[in-house]
């Protein structure tokens, strides 16, 4: 069964643009953060990039010289001035993790198995991940571990009956997690399950597959808002849930399958998109969503 064509895709972007990227060598951007200085850094299939606020100049850039041979998903994310930035090449199977200073920097680096799909660490410096299931592999695990010692990664939580897909600290004690069933497929069914960070108990189920108000199809990201939850999924649309799973409203909207992850700042969702712009070879561009009256 093929998806219906998107009703927008003729609608270009360029001037709507916060920062067009294939030109910095950013191609296929999967992640984005904020740092302690309001610097911005971009996790792509091209590398890693550091940006000023205005997302203008490149204020540091370590290159992937073959960005087809890296795998999807690559992750960065920003814990009390270091830099966790995390890529895989496609057919190592093999994670490079490392850690950064402001400045770009290493602090650490290691080598993990598997390939890592999504990364976030909460606000006591605890880091957690989960990996893209590989073949021959029965359960999905959450692994567990610190930025003090980051050689030590302990399994959370497993599950047999569902792939644990993107994730997100909501506070220091439970993690969002989107889950899919297995296998993996277009038919697969989503839903968004509230983990113990320290335990790894499943302590409650929302939200079902669906394209309607209030359900998700396949998460791309999660980001914690204010006391909320915003989720991102295929179909473009930031959903807003209160802590209980409760839907409370559409916050922003983009197009389908371009956008692979956001993050809010001072009410705006940044959003890190790949897709064909005009007539060019364009493989991704960034887009302001919507502002704060759209956001409350």
């Amino acid at each position: 069964m093929t998806e219906s064509a998107s009703k927008t895709s003729n609608h270009q972007r360029l001037k709507e643009m916060m920062c067009h990227l294939t030109p910095k060598g950013a191609v296929i951007p999967y992640n984005l953060c904020y740092d302690s200085t309001g610097q911005l850094w971009v996790s792509s299939k091209g590398g890693l990039f550091k940006l000023d606020e205005s997302a203008s100049n490149v204020l540091f850039e370590r290159k992937n010289m073959f960005p087809k041979k890296i795998a999807p998903y690559t992750q960065v994310v920003h814990y009390e001035g270091k830099i966790i930035y995390v890529m895989t090449e496609d057919k190592a199977n093999l994670t490079e993790f490392r850690v950064l200073d402001l400045d770009g920097k290493i602090e650490h680096e290691q080598f993990i198995d598997g390939k890592v799909q999504s990364l976030t660490v909460d606000q006591e410096g605890n880091i957690f991940m989960t990996k893209q299931p590989s073949l021959g592999t029965t359960d999905s695990i959450i692994y567990k571990s610190t930025i003090d010692c980051l050689l030590d990664w302990e399994e959370l939580c497993s599950s047999s009956d569902f792939a644990f897909q993107n994730i997100c600290a909501y506070d220091k004690d439970t993690l969002a997690v989107a889950a899919t069933s297995l296998p993996i497929n277009l038919y697969s069914k989503q839903s968004i399950k509230w983990v113990n960070s320290i335990s790894g108990e499943v302590l409650d189920t929302f939200s079902t597959a669906g394209k309607e108000e209030g359900q998700i199809f396949f998460p791309r990201c999660m980001q914690r808002y204010q006391d909320d939850l915003l989720v991102m999924d295929k179909t473009g649309r930031v959903q807003r849930f209160l802590r209980n799973g409760s839907y409370t409203q559409l916050s922003a909207r983009i197009d389908a399958y371009i956008g692979n992850g956001f993050v809010v700042r001072n009410d705006e969702a940044v959003i890190a998109c790949t897709g064909i712009v005009l007539d060019e070879v364009v493989y991704i561009w960034s887009h302001l969503c919507e502002q704060t009256n759209n956001m409350r």
